[in-house]
């Protein structure tokens, strides 16, 4: 289990979740937090290579908070990494590579008066920082994007001592100091959108992680390729994201299940994609498969349990 260095109290995550306009979110969300800081999306504007566009560009709007309202940052220092998921042409895979350090300066004042900036990177770019050929690169390869926020106390945050309910991507925080871009072919905006049944095809730790036979209706996100639902647990519910690539459907990572095991109503298992992604056909969108695991790295909730595999199947009403 991951070691919980982020105190956030049930008190401070009421509070946000009424944040009125106009309110600093920092005052509500941070008022019972004794210590951290989160590099917090405000707005993923887009988080995916079209394989054949290399101006194609990574987009995704940041807030920091901190118990000073910004004043203790520092720095982000930046890291990057290709990911060879066709090792049919072989493995190359790059070394983690210090892409950049943003400073305050490129930081400026947001709509809560907390410091913003943009995470922006083109697929050329990030194939130059990694030294990988672009003809050695297909479709269902992906780059790593990973964060490391220094403080002027010399505290660093990452993904690796933060808990679940900052990491998550579906919460107030969305603070996962790490985003996955995976290289696409673009499917058509209609495509893998509409009614469809899911059923449940392997369990996980406790039963079912979705009510099954459940309908659920299918959008665009944020990408082109990505697609969300939202989808119920007993009476709760949460929604999901996966992106179409190729011949795989790719479950995000750190997204937020429905049960938990604390007393916390926001610290909930969060799930994550399986080492082999379901499979799919992205040009017949009646039926794909999603495979994840609960409890992904270690974020159990408390609930004391390994990472479980899970699949479910999504079919076109």
């Amino acid at each position: 289990m991951k070691k919980r260095l982020f105190g956030i109290l049930t008190t401070a995550l009421v509070l946000s979740i009424g944040c009125t306009e106009g309110d600093k979110a920092i005052e509500e969300v941070l008022v019972e937090v004794d210590r951290g800081a989160v590099l917090r999306t405000l707005q993923i504007n887009n988080a995916e290579f079209d394989i054949n566009d290399t101006a194609a560009v990574v987009d995704i709007d940041l807030e920091e908070q901190d118990i000073e309202e910004g004043d203790l940052l520092e720095s982000v220092s930046i890291s990057v990494r290709f990911v060879d998921n066709t090792p049919e042409n072989g493995d190359n895979t790059s070394n983690t590579v210090q892409a950049m350090a943003l400073t305050q300066g490129d930081f400026e004042p947001g709509a809560n008066g907390l410091p913003i900036t943009k995470l922006q990177f083109s697929f050329a770019e990030l194939l130059n920082l990694t030294t990988v050929a672009y003809e050695s690169v297909s479709c269902k390869d992906q780059f790593r994007i990973d964060l490391a926020l220094a403080l002027t106390d010399g505290r660093v945050f990452t993904t690796s001592n933060s808990s679940g309910t900052v990491v998550n991507n579906t919460g107030f925080f969305k603070s996962p100091f790490s985003y996955v871009i995976n290289i696409v072919e673009p499917i058509e905006e209609t495509a893998f959108t509409g009614t469809y049944r899911l059923s449940i095809e392997e369990e996980g730790f406790f039963g079912p992680t979705f009510n099954d036979g459940q309908l659920v209706t299918l959008t665009q996100g944020h990408s082109n390729n990505v697609r969300v639902f939202e989808a119920r647990l007993n009476s709760e519910t949460v929604p999901f994201e996966f992106s179409v690539v190729c011949d795989a459907a790719v479950v995000t990572r750190y997204q937020k299940s429905g049960f938990g095991c604390s007393s916390d109503f926001s610290d909930r298992v969060l799930l994550g994609p399986d080492r082999e992604p379901g499979l799919t056909n992205q040009n017949d969108d009646a039926v794909l498969e999603l495979k994840f695991v609960e409890a992904f790295e270690g974020y159990d909730a408390f609930c004391n349990m390994p990472e479980v595999p899970v699949v479910i199947r999504l079919s076109k009403q």
